[in-house]
């Protein structure tokens, strides 16, 4: 009981977001990595950071590889694999480990590690530093002190979007959707685009089902806060039911696929028509599909909701290496960093001045035209699920999946969801 009423109190206030840029008032234009200098003291010093994907294999996109030369500290990347991420990192911090100078992390573990003394606060850093944390997006810009510190600089700000096959829409007459479009009007299209065959089994969904990220998308839609930043905790309710009920509904319909261990993706395969999925993934499909596509943002249900994703550049308290570890987090953060990470992962900078120079427009996603929908998204874009325990909402999602599959209803489904949320985090 004192380990769950101690998550209480971690994630109460949002701290998360309190170690980010709330206590800092720094404003203007950041600039770029012209003023990240190699220095006697640190040229030639190695930095391990931790992260969750491989980094680019073009070296003009891979902003480790970019940092080392522009700082002359050997940067080495130990890739953990993102199903273990979050609790080796929490392994490490618990056990004083050194191995990494840098994490970046997780929303939800941030307030954790901070009040952990895993990681330090950067403020001293900042103060003669090229990153001006005055000039992040709103949505960092505006969370709360919390810790008291700068734990954390968030090194993207992504969020969930539309995808969707045009050649589908063409083939079924049906047109594009719209930054606009309504949760009915994505219903309708994806009834009238899914395809049966004569056994009665579909051979074209007209969505995919939710993932991960987008389930917290469609139940904020649908009315529910998701989370509460004032107090920690998880809120879904009536939003929560209507929407499960609408996906249990659409998977009986043969519109959406039945929840399974099938991890492929159907609508890079092309066998379903819409999917709503991260931005990250205009990065990742650029021109390897094999139908035009494009993006709008999800559509408007109650509300317009998205949520914001990204991880935070800290350092290690147990590195050996904290003063070359900033400065390798400081190209990061710069213009030059910024951009390129831009360019390889589709997702905006976190730093309004970079982020409007349109860097995160993925070349190779050519038959994107749409790029509106990923300001639209951001500007909606709010610390939700991804500020709970993993494991509080990975359980919400098997339960929903529970109910979409006809094992319980909805609401049983979301009670227990609940339940479980309140007796893990002590609330």
């Amino acid at each position: 009981m004192r380990r769950k009423k101690l998550w209480g109190r971690i994630f109460l206030a949002a701290a998360i977001v309190g170690v980010l840029a709330g206590c800092s008032s720094k404003g203007g234009e950041t600039t770029g990595a012209s003023s990240v200098e190699k220095t006697k003291k640190e040229e030639g010093q190695k930095v391990t950071i931790a992260v969750w994907n491989e980094p680019n294999k073009d070296e003009a996109l891979n902003m480790y590889a970019q940092a080392e030369k522009a700082t002359g500290i050997k940067v080495e990347v130990t890739v953990i694999p993102e199903s273990d991420y979050s609790s080796k990192l929490n392994q490490m911090v618990s056990t004083g480990d050194d191995s990494a100078d840098i994490y970046v992390i997780w929303e939800n573990d941030i307030a954790n590690f901070a009040k952990a003394g895993g990681i330090i606060p950067m403020d001293d850093y900042l103060k003669s530093s090229s990153i001006q944390t005055g000039d992040f997006i709103d949505a960092v810009s505006s969370l709360s002190a919390g810790l008291g510190g700068t734990y954390g600089l968030p090194w993207c700000a992504a969020t969930e979007l539309l995808f969707y096959n045009k050649d589908m829409f063409d083939a079924a007459g049906i047109p594009y959707p719209g930054n606009d479009w309504s949760y009915e009007d994505y219903k309708s299209a994806a009834e009238k685009l899914t395809k049966k065959k004569a056994d009665g089994t579909t051979e074209q969904y007209g969505s995919a089902l939710p993932n991960t990220q987008t389930w917290w998308a469609g139940i904020g839609g649908a009315g529910d806060k998701v989370y509460d930043p004032s107090k920690g905790e998880m809120v879904i309710g009536d939003g929560a039911v209507s929407f499960v009920t609408d996906v249990a509904a659409m998977t009986k319909n043969g519109i959406m696929p039945e929840p399974s261990s099938d991890t492929a993706d159907i609508f890079a395969s092309g066998k379903a028509a819409m999917s709503w999925q991260g931005s990250w993934n205009i990065g990742t499909y650029g021109s390897s599909l094999s139908f035009q596509w494009d993006i709008a943002t999800i559509p408007t249900n109650q509300v317009k909701y998205n949520t914001l994703h990204t991880g935070f550049y800290s350092i290690n308290a147990k590195s050996k290496n904290k003063d070359a570890a900033f400065r390798v987090i400081e190209y990061l953060m710069g213009e030059e960093g910024q951009t390129i990470n831009s360019k390889a992962s589709g997702n905006p900078s976190a730093v309004k001045s970079i982020a409007e120079k349109g860097a995160w427009k993925v070349e190779s996603a050519s038959s994107v035209k749409n790029w509106e929908a990923m300001t639209d998204s951001l500007e909606a874009g709010v610390f939700g699920y991804t500020c709970l325990p993993s494991g509080v909402t990975n359980n919400a999602i098997s339960e929903f999946n529970a109910a979409v599959l006809g094992q319980k209803t909805p609401e049983e489904a979301v009670k227990k969801a609940d339940a479980y949320a309140r007796e893990t985090i002590g609330y």
